[in-house]
């Protein structure tokens, strides 16, 4: 490890609390491309046989010096939803195109972010459309594309990290500020206020508060974190709609080394508490929790990279209670296959099997379980130039 032992703890923490992993390593100008396939199916209860998707991901990441780098991605994707009734609707399209900035206030100790999502995605779904949506959209299954547009936004982001005794402990905020966007391609029913319609939708901003802490312990290292977020009230036809309930969660791994192999075990648990639809006079929506529990490794073959990971995932949610509403077991192999020294292939294959629970006419679980079976594929290029 590096002198100061918590310098690098830090500089990645102070990263972390702001960054995706994939965008920490830092180097000459990185693209990525490639392709991404997944596919689940029911058995009959749910009114659903089966949910399918391909995306096409695009990225470059450009540190345009030591303290400032850039980012742009967006994908290319076609979902479909099949019903009991073998009837198929598919929505496809470019994904909006997210962008960022990255600047080191302080190397190793500030991190200031300023990302805009550009609205280049598809809007306006029609109705028949709409469960096609749900469905990616969904808690439970992890989908490479689970929104193709929302409109215009700007997000702020402040990241600290300092060391207190063996931990890095770190802070961020940041702040959303959303624009408004049509979702809707039947723009009859839209609400009147003061006696014009209006069809634009805006969700309310999100502030988010993240602490975390990271520590060295023998050759491993223990990573800790808590997120919460609050929202304003959305906004339709701008007249307040719904007010999203607060989300916390909680992250912690380990990752240590057994020989040449990397070892990670991790736990996450995102909470949702109930949120509130001003326009049927303050009803509330149920409260969710998502826990996720898993490990992966990394196996080093040479200057490829062969990385495992097993994950279980458990789903409730309801008004006054927390109720069973799903589970997944999630199965996955990435291969990392370096061609020379400016390319690498990633390869992957994931299999999932599980179970949703059938909703009552109110939205909640009910004890009737429909089994599902879900498997992914996809392949990436990655090129440093």
């Amino acid at each position: 490890m590096s002198a100061p032992r918590w310098a690098g703890g830090a500089a990645a923490l102070a990263a972390a609390m702001l960054l995706p992993a994939s965008l920490l390593a830092q180097g000459g100008v990185t693209a990525f491309a490639g392709a991404e396939a997944r596919g689940v199916s029911y058995q009959a209860g749910l009114g659903i046989k089966s949910v399918s998707e391909i995306a096409v991901p695009f990225a470059v990441i450009w540190p345009a010096s030591a303290r400032l780098s850039f980012d742009l991605g967006g994908r290319y994707a076609t979902a479909s939803r099949k019903g009991s009734n073998d009837s198929t609707v598919t929505i496809s399209g470019l994904t909006d195109i997210q962008v960022r900035g990255v600047y080191q206030l302080i190397p190793d100790i500030a991190v200031l972010t300023v990302s805009a999502n550009l609205p280049t995605g598809k809007t306006k779904i029609t109705n028949d459309q709409l469960l096609t949506a749900g469905a990616i959209a969904s808690d439970l299954l992890p989908y490479p594309v689970t929104n193709f547009g929302s409109g215009f936004n700007v997000t702020t982001g402040l990241a600290l990290a300092l060391p207190v005794g063996g931990w890095a402990l770190g802070v961020a905020g940041s702040y959303r500020l959303n624009g408004d966007f049509t979702p809707f391609a039947d723009t009859t029913n839209c609400p009147v206020n003061n006696g014009t319609a209006g069809c634009g939708y805006k969700a309310g901003g999100e502030l988010r508060v993240r602490v975390g802490a990271d520590r060295l312990i023998g050759q491993g290292r223990l990573s800790l974190g808590l997120t919460y977020s609050s929202f304003g009230d959305d906004e339709f036809g701008s007249s307040p709609i719904f007010q999203s309930g607060k989300r916390y969660i909680g992250q912690g791994s380990w990752t240590f080394p057994i020989g040449n192999v990397g070892l990670q075990v991790y736990a996450w648990d995102l909470y949702r508490s109930p949120g509130s639809q001003l326009i049927s006079g303050g009803v509330t929506t149920q409260k969710r929790n998502l826990l996720a529990f898993g490990a992966a490794g990394s196996v080093q073959m040479g200057r490829n990279v062969l990385r495992p990971q097993v994950e279980y995932r458990i789903f409730t949610m309801g008004e006054s209670t927390l109720a069973s509403a799903g589970r997944l077991l999630s199965l996955g192999v990435q291969y990392q296959l370096s061609v020379g020294d400016r390319f690498a292939l990633l390869p992957s294959v994931r299999f999932d099997t599980g179970s949703e629970n059938a909703l009552d006419s109110s939205g909640n679980p009910t004890s009737q379980s429909v089994n599902l079976t879900g498997w992914s594929a996809g392949l990436m290029l990655r090129a440093t130039m």
